[in-house]
C-alpha cells in the first residue's frame, strides 16, 4: 500500500503543475509519420524509456516481480523522397542491477507511402502499443521488455476504416538449427460508422493473433505449434463541452482462443472471454473499470491474470476465470520531446478472492534533431 500512495502523491503534484495533461498511449507509440516537406532531411532521433513497474501480484498464475531500466534507441533518419523514409540505429535494453545490456539489436527501417491511407514498412516495424490491441491479448510491459519487431507491416488508414497488419519474425532458423523458427503475425483493425470527429463515435474493432512455433530445416524433435487470438466488439465514445470531463467510453470484447497445434501443449484447445469496461477521461486523467470472464482463455502475449493456465505450474489449470479491473491512467509533457506517465492497475480474483495490482512510473523521450539537408545527384 505504500507504493500505492506513492503513486498518488505523484499524481497530485503533476496535478498542481499542470492542469492540461489528460493520459493517452500517444507517449508510448513511435512516431509513425512521413511529412513531404522533410524530403531530401536527414535527423537524429533520440528515443529512450526509463521505467518502473512494479507487480504485487499474489495469485497462482504470475507471482509478483519488479521491472526497472532503460532502453536506448538512437537512429538516424534520413527522407530521400516525399513519400519514403529510412532509419538506422541501435536499440540497448539495460535493466538496472546488470551489468550488461539485455539486448543490443541494430534497427533498420524502409517505411514508404504508396498512396494516401497505404503504406508499408519492412525490417523494424512500429510493434507492441502501437498495434493497439487489448491486454488480454498483449501485455503492456512489452513495449519496454519486446519493443523490437522485425518484418513487414502493413498501415491502412482510410476515412471508414484503419488497419495494422503485419509479420514479427521473432526467431530465424538455419538448416540444422535444435529449436523451431518462431513468428507472430497480427492483424489489428477499427471499422468506423460515421464521423470520426462527432460527438457520438462508434466504432468495431477486430483484432487477430496468430503465432507460430515450427519449421522444415530444424533438428528439433519438437512439434510444430499455432495459437490463435482474436478479439472483436464495439466501442462507443461520447464527447463533451466540459472543463473537467472530456469524454465517456464504453468498450465491449469478445475474445477468443484457439489452438490448431498437432499436439496440444496447452490444457485446452479452445476457449473465450467477454471484457466490458467503462472508462472516463478528464482533463488530469483517464480511469476505467472492467469485468473479465474468461473460459479456458489462452493468449501467450497477453497479460497472464487474464488466462486460465499458469504461468508458474504447468500443471495448474482452470476452466473459468473473473476478474474486477479498475486502472488510473496519467500522463504529463515535461518539456518538449520528454513526457511521464503514471499507471496504476488493481485486478481483483472474484473466484478466488485475490487482490493484485500494478504500479508503475515511466519516463518517455522522443526528440529529433535536424541534421542536413542531402542532395540526389
Amino acid at each position: 500500500m505504500v507504493k500505492v500512495l506513492v503513486i498518488v502523491v505523484i499524481l497530485l503534484l503533476s496535478f498542481v503543475h499542470s492542469g492540461l495533461a489528460q493520459y493517452d498511449n500517444n507517449i508510448y507509440l513511435d512516431d509513425t509519420g512521413i511529412a513531404q516537406a522533410d524530403s531530401q532531411l536527414l535527423f537524429l532521433r533520440f528515443g529512450n524509456a526509463t521505467f518502473f513497474d512494479n507487480k504485487e501480484f499474489f495469485n497462482p498464475y504470475q507471482p509478483g516481480y519488479t521491472i526497472i531500466g532503460f532502453f536506448l534507441r538512437p537512429v538516424i533518419e534520413y527522407y530521400p523522397g516525399p513519400n519514403t523514409k529510412l532509419v538506422a540505429g541501435a536499440h540497448l535494453l539495460k535493466y538496472s542491477g546488470t551489468d550488461k545490456y539485455s539486448q543490443a539489436i541494430p534497427v533498420f527501417t524502409f517505411h514508404h507511402r504508396f498512396s494516401e491511407g497505404l503504406e508499408m514498412v519492412a525490417g523494424s516495424l512500429y510493434g507492441t502499443v502501437n498495434h493497439n490491441l487489448i491486454e488480454p491479448l498483449f501485455a503492456f510491459e512489452r513495449v519496454f521488455t519486446h519493443h523490437n519487431e522485425s518484418g513487414l507491416q502493413f498501415l491502412i488508414n482510410q476515412d471508414f476504416f484503419t488497419a495494422d497488419i503485419w509479420l514479427n519474425w521473432e526467431k530465424f532458423i538455419f538448416p540444422g538449427d535444435p529449436f523451431q523458427e518462431e513468428f507472430t503475425a497480427g492483424l489489428s483493425s477499427v471499422i468506423y460508422t460515421g464521423d470520426r470527429e462527432s460527438r457520438l463515435q462508434v466504432d468495431m474493432p477486430l483484432q487477430l493473433l496468430v503465432m507460430h512455433r515450427g519449421g522444415q530445416i530444424d533438428a528439433s524433435d519438437a512439434r510444430i505449434q499455432n495459437h490463435v487470438n482474436f478479439a472483436t466488439g464495439i466501442h462507443m465514445r461520447w464527447g463533451f463541452d466540459h472543463s473537467v470531463f472530456q469524454s465517456l467510453s464504453f468498450r465491449g470484447y469478445l475474445a477468443g482462443f484457439r489452438d490448431l497445434s498437432s499436439s496440444l501443449e496447452s490444457h485446452f484447445d479452445k476457449g473465450w472471454g467477454i471484457y466490458p469496461t467503462v472508462i472516463v477521461n478528464t482533463r488530469w486523467f483517464e480511469g476505467g473499470f472492467g469485468y473479465w470472464v474468461g473460459h479456458r482463455f489462452v493468449a501467450p502475449r497477453g497479460e497472464p491474470l487474464f488466462q486460465s493456465v499458469s504461468r508458474v505450474d504447468p500443471e495448474l489449470a482452470i476452466d473459468n476465470r473473473e476478474l474486477l479491473t479498475s486502472k488510473l491512467h496519467f500522463n504529463r509533457n515535461l518539456i518538449s520531446g520528454i513526457d511521464m506517465g503514471v499507471r496504476v492497475d488493481v485486478y481483483y480474483d472474484t473466484m478466488a478472492g485475490n487482490f493484485d495490482y500494478s504500479t508503475g512510473l515511466h519516463i518517455m523521450i522522443n526528440e529529433r534533431i535536424f541534421l542536413s539537408r542531402l542532395r540526389r545527384r
